[in-house]
């Protein structure tokens, strides 16, 4: 627990520097909560079971970048940054 505080103190001190001190508490709380959102999608993308197609095809698409092709497909719930960053990978279709 203590290693946590430090390491998020020191951020909350990066942010400090790098923001106005009025807005360090809201960029820092936003930063922490797109964090624990994006580590929630991350565990519930190995773990969940999904029922419906569009988190059944983010799984597939984020299980697809840990097991098949590690080097592309970064986008953990969309593949907007891998096409901006070209690292969207091939589709089966595209590699026939």
């Amino acid at each position: 627990m203590l290693v946590f505080l430090y390491v998020g103190f020191q951020f909350y001190n990066l942010v400090k520097l790098l923001s106005t001190p009025a807005t360090a508490p809201a960029v820092f709380g936003g930063g922490l909560l797109g964090y624990v959102m994006y580590d929630c999608t991350h565990y519930y993308l190995h773990h969940g079971q999904p029922k419906t197609e569009v988190p059944r095809n983010l799984k597939k698409y984020h299980l697809n970048h840990h097991f098949r092709i590690q080097d592309k497909g970064f986008g953990i719930t969309s593949s907007l940054w891998d096409k901006v960053f070209g690292t969207l990978p091939s589709s089966k279709a595209d590699a026939k």
